[in-house]
C-alpha cells in the first residue's frame, strides 16, 4: 500500500482507496493471503473512501463522488459521477 485511506468489503472482495495510488481490489477468501491475490488496480484517480454493495460501488474521488457497476472487479464499468470542483475559501 502506499497511502490507505477508506477500504470497503463485499463478499471476498476487498476494495481500498489507496490516495493517489488510485483503488485496489483484493480476493479477501484467505486472510493471510490477500497481498498476493490482487485482482485489478486502477491507478487512474485519487481515491478516499468506498462503499461497496451488491455489485455498485460508491467512491469518494479527488474530482468527485463516482458510482461502479463491479459485477466484473477486473473491468468496473463508471454509472454516474457528482464533479466537485474548487475549494471553499
Amino acid at each position: 500500500m502506499y497511502n490507505p485511506h477508506g477500504l470497503g468489503i463485499d463478499g471476498d472482495l476487498l476494495f481500498i482507496c489507496d490516495g493517489t495510488a488510485g483503488l485496489k481490489i483484493y480476493d479477501k477468501s484467505d486472510p493471510l493471503e490477500i497481498i498476493n491475490r490482487k485482482i485489478a488496480h486502477y491507478p487512474d484517480f485519487n481515491t478516499y473512501d468506498v462503499i461497496p454493495m451488491k455489485g455498485t460501488l460508491m467512491l469518494v474521488g479527488e474530482k468527485g463522488i463516482y458510482q461502479y457497476d463491479y459485477s466484473d472487479p477486473q473491468n468496473i464499468v463508471e454509472l454516474s459521477r457528482i464533479q466537485i470542483t474548487g475549494k471553499e475559501e
